[in-house]
Order: structure tokens, then C-alpha cells, then sequence
């Protein structure tokens, strides 16, 4: 079965995680310490990874993918799940996915990081909130008169966008300010298959303070 190189407080684990259950494809995970330097984490998994980050995907036929939205972009190809069903639909799914890398993925993860795990000061904190508030102002006015971000289903833009979102408290952002996100969220959460991070990712080598990932 697909091997999932993962860590449990990973936001990017956790969208590869959640398409793979949603889809209903068992896979395996394999936890990867965060704390320790790169070059220092475990042979197989720097083998699988290029960057050295996680999460890795390693398909049966053992096809190695790193970076959560490649990963997505090949399940949603090879399952023929989440992937649009026109090809307008599938470009603007995968417009999204670099929006999210861009955007929610430089603001919501290093704030919680910051205020969960390694503190990077007020500063950068300041940045990342008036960014993610933005990123959020963005993701809401496109939900305000849709049920997902690409046509009338769930697509891999939404797993995509969705990931940390469900950590938003732990950066202390209270996502009431943005009622069709919200709604969005539960809508996703109310599909068959899901779980929350905490339920799907094993929980193994909790972060220390002052890791730097």
C-alpha cells in the first residue's frame, strides 16, 4: 500500500492524509522527527524525499512525491477523485492549489508554529497575521456563493485550502470573522471519511521548542 511519510502537527501531512481517506485508499504512515536536523532523519525517508521535508508520498508501484500539492495533484490524476470534471474545472482547481502554496501556506502555518511551538517574535507575527487576514478576506469571498472553490463538489483545491484551517484556533485566529469558511469547513468535515488531524496523523515525536523545521 502507499507509504505516507507524515508528522502529526503537519498541516501539509494532514491534506494528503485526509484526500487518501476520502478517497478510501488505506496507506501506511511513517513518522518523521521534526526535531532532528535533516541530513540526520531516517534513511528511507531521505531517500523518498528530495527536500527533506515532509510529507512524501510513496505510491505502490513506488513512485516517490514530495510537496502536499504535487502529492494531490498525482492522487487526484491516478484515483480519478477530487480532480474537476471538465478542464476548466481541473485548471482552476490547480490554480488554486498554487494560490494556496503562496498564500495560506505562508501565513497560517508559521503563525501557529510561532505561537505553538518556536516563538519568531512580534514582528514577524504582525506579518503573519495581517496576511493570513487577508488570505482568509480572499477565501471567503469566494465561498460566499459557492458550496467548494471549484464547481458543486469537493475538489483537491478544497483539501488543499482546508488543511490548516481546521488548526486556526492554535494561532488564535477565531474564524467566525468569516462565516462562509465556516460553513465550508463543515461541509467537508461532514463528508464520509474524514477525520480531524489529531484522529487521522499518528502522534509521534512531539515538537520541541525552539525546533526550527
Amino acid at each position: 500500500m502507499p507509504i505516507l511519510y507524515c508528522h502529526h502537527e503537519s498541516g501539509h501531512s494532514y491534506k494528503v492524509a485526509l484526500a487518501l481517506n476520502l478517497i478510501g485508499v488505506p496507506f501506511e504512515q511513517r513518522a518523521v522527527d521534526l526535531n532532528l536536523p535533516r541530513n540526520e532523519r531516517s534513511a528511507d525517508f531521505r531517500n523518498a524525499s528530495q527536500f527533506g521535508e515532509v510529507p512524501v508520498l510513496v505510491f505502490d508501484d513506488g513512485l516517490a512525491v514530495c510537496q502536499s500539492n504535487a502529492i494531490l495533484d498525482t492522487i487526484a490524476r491516478r484515483y480519478g477523485r477530487f480532480d474537476g470534471r471538465t478542464e476548466p474545472e481541473r485548471v482552476r482547481a490547480r490554480e488554486w492549489l498554487a494560490w494556496e502554496a503562496n498564500r495560506i501556506a505562508m501565513s497560517l502555518p508559521h503563525l501557529r508554529f510561532s505561537r505553538r511551538f518556536t516563538p519568531a517574535g512580534s514582528m514577524l507575527e504582525a506579518w503573519f497575521t495581517q496576511r493570513l487576514q487577508s488570505d482568509l478576506d480572499r477565501l471567503n469571498a469566494a465561498l460566499e456563493h459557492s458550496k467548494y472553490l471549484v464547481g458543486d463538489e469537493t475538489t483537491i483545491a478544497d483539501i488543499s485550502c482546508c488543511g490548516y484551517l481546521y488548526w486556526a484556533d492554535q494561532a488564535d485566529v477565531d474564524l467566525s470573522r468569516w462565516p462562509a469558511i465556516v460553513a465550508w469547513l463543515a461541509r467537508i468535515s461532514a463528508q464520509p471519511g474524514w477525520h480531524s488531524p489529531y484522529d487521522l496523523l499518528h502522534a509521534h515525536y512531539p515538537i520541541r521548542t525552539g525546533t526550527r523545521t
